[in-house]
């Protein structure tokens, strides 16, 4: 079974890949506005729902030990296994950044602060996972 699980959890990456590349489209981007202050909103709020989630487990759901991540399982249950969610949830994020990128050159000044908040939201994720792999080391099994 856990090939399954290896084989949706890449099949996902390239679905995110496709996305941000799609994201970038110009016609999609005539009605985007984000800027610096939404970025850095973004990578606050991702570092803060990373320890967030991770906390509400442990305190709210009476998680005693974490469950490290794998690529071998799926899983969508933030409440009771954060650390999956968590990694899955990064490397969707890096690999969106990862399709926007490929459409960075020559788009516009809104295509590039799209691109910034795709790497905003990975860099608070991935930021907030190593944080939260600091705070809660000794209940990761």
């Amino acid at each position: 079974m856990w090939r399954v699980w290896a084989a949706l959890n890449v099949g996902l990456l390239g679905l995110a890949m496709w996305t941000g590349y799609a994201e970038m489209e110009p016609e999609r981007l005539s009605n985007a506005n984000p800027d610096v202050v939404f970025c850095a909103v973004a990578l606050i709020t991702a570092i803060l729902l990373s320890l967030g989630s991770v906390w509400y487990s442990i305190y709210g759901a009476k998680q005693t030990t974490l469950r490290r991540p794998s690529w071998r399982r799926f899983s969508m249950d933030w409440w009771h296994d954060p650390l999956q969610c968590l990694f899955l949830t990064c490397c969707v994020m890096g690999a969106m950044a990862v399709g926007a990128a490929f459409r960075l050159p020559g788009t516009s000044q809104s295509g590039f602060w799209m691109f910034m908040f795709f790497l905003s939201i990975f860099a608070g994720l991935l930021i907030g996972q190593l944080a939260v792999y600091g705070v809660y080391r000794e209940r990761i099994e």
